[in-house]
């Protein structure tokens, strides 16, 4: 029987970045409405906590369960929609590329590894990308999808880009929190700038090993208190009162998600001065000394300047508050 593959490296249980949030809403929303039969293939190992081989009318295999089977499906199938993909060659892929439908970017390699160098850190912390695969897959792709809110170096490279912004939905809308620890909720890859955090009052939700490794280069973060990491603890986080404002200030960041969070939740954010550039923002920042000039900026600020402020970015980003239109944008390109 003919059917389409959708491939992810994440979802389900195993939610590390953005892109697993992604999945996790594409398994909710869209894969219940596509026409065609369909498999959810997940290159990872099952986690013990999901027993699930279905959900709806969509079947799923993890490739750590039987590789070989998981080869021969993505083989056998009709057309590939890549979720979310490695951002290095896997055979999986790379053996049925000529089927290869659709391909969902996350993020910009080019934008991502030069992070590093713009920012001026000697040894930066970066996860395992091939541009050359990159540029290879969105030639191959009859659609790709890029899922940021500005253009990136790929836009040129490449013409048939479809820009669908993630979405958010403001669940919260908490009054701005008027305490002015920092709070930093993100993966600590270069240029997510944690190392800003060097010697300010702060709390962070990270994976711990990961944060070491900025503490093995020399930062002390002695006044940083590290949560380790865990999806479930994402909200109870956010929604603490004892720090108020957000270290947002991540570079070439292309969506957000722990952005939109922070609004969300009453914190105001420090922001980077390429984040959403249509947007008039005071409390922009790029290196640390800016950073702490922006903390500063803030602490000063009354209460009602301060809830003034974050009402007013929270309003704009309320046009990505548009789940239905995200869903329809995603079927159009699944079901044609």
């Amino acid at each position: 029987m003919s059917y389409d593959v959708y491939y992810s490296t994440g979802g389900g249980d195993l939610i590390y970045g953005g892109s697993d949030v992604w999945v996790n809403h594409w398994i909710d929303n869209v894969a219940p409405k596509l026409k065609h039969p369909s498999k959810l293939m997940i290159h990872r190992v099952r986690p013990a906590t999901f027993q699930r081989n279905k959900i709806d009318n969509l079947e799923i295999s993890w490739q750590g369960d039987e590789p070989k089977e998981f080869d021969n499906i993505i083989g056998n199938a009709r057309r590939i929609n890549i979720l979310h993909g490695y951002y290095t060659p896997h055979k999986a892929i790379y053996k049925n590329k000529d089927k290869i439908y659709s391909n969902v970017i996350h993020v910009s390699l080019d934008l991502s590894m030069k992070a590093g160098f713009q920012m001026g850190i000697k040894n930066p912390l970066h996860f395992a990308s091939s541009l050359e695969w990159e540029r290879e897959v969105a030639e191959l792709s009859e659609h790709n999808i890029w899922i940021g809110l500005d253009k990136t170096p790929l836009h040129d490279k490449v013409d048939n880009i479809i820009d669908i912004p993630n979405f958010y939905e403001f669940k919260n809308n908490l009054p701005t929190c008027m305490n002015n620890r920092v709070g930093f909720a993100a993966r600590v890859e270069t240029r997510k700038g944690v190392h800003y955090l060097d010697g300010v009052d702060s709390q962070v939700l990270t994976d711990l090993g990961d944060f070491n490794y900025w503490k093995k280069q020399g930062y002390r973060f002695e006044y940083t208190r590290v949560y380790q990491y865990k999806y479930d603890n994402v909200h109870r986080f956010f929604k603490k009162q004892d720090w108020g404002i957000s270290h947002s200030c991540h570079l070439n960041e292309p969506f957000g998600y722990s952005i939109f969070q922070a609004v969300d939740y009453g914190k105001i954010p420090i922001l980077a001065h390429d984040w959403l550039k249509e947007y008039s923002y005071p409390f922009r920042a790029f290196g640390k000394e800016e950073f702490d000039k922006r903390l500063k900026d803030i602490e000063s600020l009354s209460e009602k300047d301060r809830g003034d402020i974050l009402e007013s970015l929270r309003s704009f980003l309320k046009k990505y508050d548009n789940k239905e239109e995200w869903v329809n944008q995603y079927l159009q390109i699944y079901n044609s």
